[in-house]
Order: structure tokens, then C-alpha cells, then sequence
């Protein structure tokens, strides 16, 4: 029993560190976000937070450069013109994003937006860098978050069956106890009779004075 408990606690703490290790890299950015997008649709893809006065954007489709934006306090401006690609900034908590507009089956690919701080010196680039994963479908598509695919429907299974087993045969060392311990006190009875009736007591020898 201590073993069938030490194992059940085992792959409880295995599952429970497994469930969390596999959200926290699929949901808090270790691994690409996923954009499932219908054709001549729009897209956002995710930038590194506004941190400084004067910084420059910049996109990459796979290895390639292909839109860039400097942002300053007053004005955005565009170092390329691209008409199906725009740049916003939400002034409430100064996220940053690109927005892929009328996007094509062209359009599917892995980006990547980097940003570099260009004042106040020093000049410096910003290690976070937000990966995207775009795929253009050509029928509408209905959005699916990431986090809700993860599933250990086998692990729960298999540890429901390892505790239904384990309450099983407590149960049956239980009642398998208590007859035992029925069973003993008349055992022990008749041994301390069978004892007693084999005694032999010595008969009464009388002897005779003259």
C-alpha cells in the first residue's frame, strides 16, 4: 500500500508539473502565437511594448525585412511604403502592433517584430522579440485559442484508475482484517480448552496410620 501511495503522489506532482510547464510555454509567449485568418482578411501582429521616446520598428516575413517604422512622441512615420501594411500604438498601455491588411494565400508565413530604442542614448535593441505564425485560409475560419487545445485526458484517466484501485484494495485489507481478528478469539478459545481438558489431576491417595 505505501507503494501504490508513493507512485499515486508521484504522477500526481508529474502531471500537475507537466500541465503547468506546457501552458506557461504555449500561452505566455516562449512559443509563436498562432493567427488562423480568413482571405482578404486583416491581421495583427504583436510588438514589443513603446519604451522610449524615439524607436524603430521593424517586420520580418521568415528572414526577410520587409516593413519598418519609426515612432517618436508625436508622429509615426512609415520608412517604406507598403499599402496593405499598417502600424498602431495604443496610447492606454503603449502596446505596438502591425496590422496585415487584405491578406492573401501569399501572406502565410512566420513573422517576427523586433524594435531598437534610438533615443535617449545608447542606442539599443529590445531582446523581446514577438513571433507570429499567420495562415490564410480560403473559407472563413472560426478562431480557436492555443491554451484550450492542451489536453491530458490519458494522465487524468490513468490516475482516476490508479486511485479507484487503490480505494478497491484498501477496502478489501480492511474487511479481510476485521474477519481475521473474528476468526482468532474463537480459535484461541478452543486451544485454552483443549488445554484445560488435557489436564490430568492426581487422584486422592489416602494412607493408613496404625
Amino acid at each position: 500500500m505505501e507503494i501504490f501511495r508513493a507512485s499515486v503522489a508521484l504522477l500526481s506532482l508529474c502531471l500537475f508539473h507537466s500541465c503547468q510547464s506546457e501552458t506557461e510555454s504555449m500561452c505566455k509567449g516562449n512559443l509563436p502565437s498562432f493567427q488562423h485568418v480568413a482571405l482578404n482578411s486583416s491581421v495583427t501582429v504583436p510588438c514589443p511594448v513603446l519604451s522610449a521616446p524615439e524607436m524603430v520598428y521593424r517586420l520580418f516575413k521568415g528572414s526577410d525585412d520587409i516593413f519598418s517604422v519609426s515612432v517618436n512622441n508625436t508622429s509615426i512615420s512609415k520608412n517604406n511604403n507598403m499599402p496593405r501594411m499598417d502600424f498602431t500604438v495604443n496610447v492606454a498601455d503603449n502596446s505596438t502592433s502591425f496590422i496585415l491588411e487584405a491578406v492573401t494565400k501569399n501572406t502565410t508565413a512566420l513573422y517576427t517584430c523586433k524594435a531598437q530604442r534610438i533615443f535617449p542614448p545608447p542606442f539599443q535593441e529590445v531582446e523581446n522579440k514577438p513571433q507570429t505564425i499567420v495562415f490564410v485560409e480560403e473559407r472563413p475560419v472560426k478562431q480557436q485559442a492555443v491554451c484550450q487545445n492542451v489536453s491530458y485526458q490519458f494522465y487524468w484517466v490513468l490516475l482516476g484508475a490508479m486511485v479507484i484501485y487503490g480505494l478497491v484494495m484498501t477496502c478489501i485489507v480492511f474487511f479481510l482484517q476485521i474477519k481475521l481478528r473474528r476468526m482468532d478469539i474463537p480459535f484461541k478459545d478452543r486451544e485454552c480448552r483443549r488445554k484445560w481438558q488435557g489436564v490430568q489431576h492426581p487422584t486422592w491417595q489416602g494412607f493408613y496410620i496404625e
